[in-house]
């Protein structure tokens, strides 16, 4: 097989030799990805400082609404328990009225502290410019704090209502109630209410320290917070508390409610958003809570974009530099790794074909610059034609499914539930007598071809010829929950492929050729079994002489001068699921056997 080595060039390198030449050129790569690693590490802690920022700015916000909101909460909850506990006795309005007033005084951001009892009857305290007003009124008649009072009865602990705007009041307000119950009676409700107006005054002195703005959106159109509504906002009243985005006429908002497409990696990232609000570009932070009532609350701040895109132009700078190194870099490398791979990749796509057993397709391998890559060419040359004599030999489509099984295939045999077929030329003997060598192996040859089709398209394997004869089975290698059947349909094809071929024999002159067939279904030995220098994966077991058995007796029970005579057992024809369509032969005792088994012709 020398002739397949191929032909040496006058010099050869080695590929130690030639990864030494392009060290320099990785070392120029390493300096790259080195690159590399600082511009992505300089992103990380830009994002990261960007992200601290947006998170510290909205983390102030809040604060500063918690700042303002939670003295309303903590006396809530204090007058709750008091009167829980019976340390305050809700019935007795005056003594109840004192501290509603003391509450009221002790937090100026508070503007009312009321309690409704579930008589319909309500203490009501209220600021006012000389002190704290106190107030008993008879609520029976007024359907919206009827409609309150219901509401909290439905509620347990601390939670937070609807913005309102009462006819009595000339600000908007939020409220915040509190379910009195004791030992379980439900004795009323437990309101406080705070002005809007204010928080707006708050929220803005925090953000003009960050050189910004901060605002609140109240659901999904209205605003609850803005610079705007600090000195009131005219207009409002008891069906609309609250201004809309439109009516404050804030570009940013507007803006940041335009539907947009898919938010980008670094709004994600860091929080921070970009929008252009009549022709500048601002940077916004808002995140959303429902802390503070069914409906949510949109808290943000922004400011000019410019610091922060200052700090994202040097990132890109730096970016651009090292792009270009690394482009450079990647262009030397794909020449150099494009010459070095294009034979090893010749050779795995070769190796491949073989793994696939498709040995015709293979071609041969040339010779290369380098050493060790012409001695791999060399010896995968003289491999392909080894296997190509060895394929002539083993069933490719076997040792197909051995490979596709890995190392279970070559382990211990196993006993498994398989389907066995034996076929037989009527009267071979004879007819070989008056054949040629040459002409009994052409014979042979085209006989095996035309039966081997319909087995191997229903998935079986030819474990052997033998003489005339085929043996073949179905379920194994691989499972097959269907071999029954499987082996049933390749016969009725082999009978149909015999017909068509005796046609032909009869139109020119020659004689007929007529088969028998058997089949058994039943348990066999699998595996690998052989001396150590010569195995085959075969079958054995009674299953396999029976199958044998029932096709000799096609003799017996076969139609006179029928192409193909089927004979099959009863455990084939029930595993198939044809008993109904085959013909019942009878019970025979088969030789080697002590029971009779029924038999169905096919």
């Amino acid at each position: 097989m020398d002739d397949q080595a191929p032909a040496k060039p006058s010099f050869q390198a080695r590929i130690a030799n030639a990864l030494l030449v392009g060290f320099g050129g990785l070392v120029f790569l390493a300096v790259a990805a080195v690159l590399a690693l600082g511009l992505w590490s300089g992103r990380e802690n830009t994002f990261s400082l960007l992200r601290d920022k947006s998170e510290s700015t909205i983390t102030l916000i809040l604060a500063r609404i918690d700042q303002y909101l939670a003295p309303a909460e903590h006396q809530l909850i204090h007058l709750g328990r008091q009167m829980e506990s019976g340390r305050i006795n809700p019935s007795r309005d005056q003594d109840l009225g004192r501290h509603l007033s003391g509450a009221l005084a002790a937090t100026p951001h508070v503007r009312s502290v009321v309690f409704i009892h579930e008589s319909a009857r309500m203490v009501f305290a209220l600021r006012s410019e000389d002190g704290v007003d106190l107030q008993i009124v008879d609520v029976s008649k007024m359907p919206v704090i009827r409609e309150a009072l219901e509401a909290a009865r439905q509620k347990s602990g601390l939670f937070w209502g609807e913005v309102v705007r009462p006819e009595t009041a000339d600000t908007t307000l939020i409220n915040v109630r509190y379910p009195v119950r004791r030992d379980g009676r439900y004795l009323g409700v437990l309101a406080a209410t705070v002005r809007v107006d204010r928080l707006s005054a708050l929220l803005d002195a925090a953000a003009r320290t960050l050189g910004g703005r901060a605002f609140v959106l109240y659901g999904a159109d209205l605003v609850l917070a803005h610079p705007r509504l600090i000195e009131g906002f005219p207009g409002l009243d008891r069906k609309q508390p609250l201004p809309t985005v439109a009516q404050i006429a804030d570009p940013v908002i507007q803006s940041l409610l335009r539907p947009t497409e898919q938010q980008s990696r670094f709004a994600r990232e860091t929080g921070i958003r970009f929008v252009n609000a009549g022709g500048a570009e601002v940077a916004v932070l808002s995140r959303r809570i429902t802390r503070y009532g069914e409906i949510p609350w949109t808290v943000g701040v922004y400011f000019p974009a410019a610091s922060v895109r200052d700090e994202l132009a040097r990132l890109q700078w730096a970016a651009v530099a090292g792009i270009a190194v690394l482009v450079v870099s990647l262009v030397v490398a794909y020449g150099y790794a494009r010459y070095l791979s294009t034979p090893l990749k010749r050779l795995a796509d070769a190796a491949r074909q073989v793994r696939d057993l498709s040995l015709a397709g293979v071609q041969r391998l040339p010779a290369s610059l380098f050493r060790e890559i012409s001695d791999a060419a060399h010896a995968f040359n003289s491999m392909v034609v080894g296997l190509r004599w060895f394929e002539t030999y083993v069933p490719r489509k076997l040792v197909q499914r051995l490979v596709q099984q890995g190392d279970a295939a070559i382990r211990a045999s196993v006993s498994r539930v398989a389907t066995v077929m034996f076929t037989d030329i009527v009267g071979f003997t004879g007819q070989s007598e008056t054949m040629t060598a040459p002409e009994t192996a052409a014979f042979l040859n085209e006989h095996f071809a035309l039966l081997s089709g319909p087995i191997e398209a229903e998935g079986g394997t030819i474990d052997k010829f033998i003489g005339d004869a085929i043996m073949a089975f179905w379920g194994a290698p691989e499972a097959q929950p269907d071999h029954a059947a499987r082996a049933c349909r390749a016969a009725l094809a082999m009978r149909e492929a015999i017909r068509a071929d005796n046609a032909e024999r009869r139109a020119t002159g020659k004689a007929p050729v007529r088969v028998r067939v058997g089949l058994h279904t039943g348990e066999v030995v699998v595996g690998n079994i052989g001396a150590p220098g010569r195995i085959n994966y075969t079958i054995v077991g009674d299953t396999v002489n029976t199958a044998n058995r029932l096709e000799q007796l096609g003799k017996e029970i076969g139609v006179p001068d029928a192409d193909v005579t089927i004979a099959l057992s009863g455990a084939t024809a029930r595993a198939a699921g044809i008993v109904s369509r085959a013909r019942p032969a009878g019970a025979f005792h088969l030789r080697g056997r002590q029971d009779e088994i029924d038999v169905y012709a096919l």
